[in-house]
């Protein structure tokens, strides 16, 4: 039985490594000069997949959400971001500064 630990017939010389390393080097630059488009070509299922990603998009973009104007999708994403708390409610949503009373007298009853 031989010795599972036995690595005497491992080349473990500094050219067989310089070798190694070359042609790692070498076909990481070539893989790395493909294109994009290159990448895409190689399959079907890319390009399908591309190009309903695209449509997608498109779409999105588009057509307007039902019963709204764009202004109005931008207010959305405002209130829909708009920090939880009332201070910084006051502070985000309104199209003006927000009163002194109302940052500092929140808790006791001010506007």
């Amino acid at each position: 039985m031989t010795d599972l630990f036995d690595t005497s017939r491992v080349r473990d010389d500094a050219q067989y490594w310089d070798a190694l390393a070359e042609r790692v080097s070498a076909r990481a630059v070539s893989a790395s000069q493909a294109s994009a488009l290159e990448w895409l070509a190689h399959s079907r299922a890319r390009w399908v997949a591309a190009s309903l990603l695209l449509a997608a998009a498109l779409l999105s973009i588009a057509s307007p959400v039902a019963g709204t104007s764009a202004t109005d999708g931008g207010a959305e994403w405002t209130r829909a971001l708009a920090p939880a708390d009332d201070v910084g409610k006051a502070i985000v949503l309104p199209d003006r500064p927000p009163s002194i009373g109302a940052l500092l007298l929140k808790d006791r009853g001010g506007t």
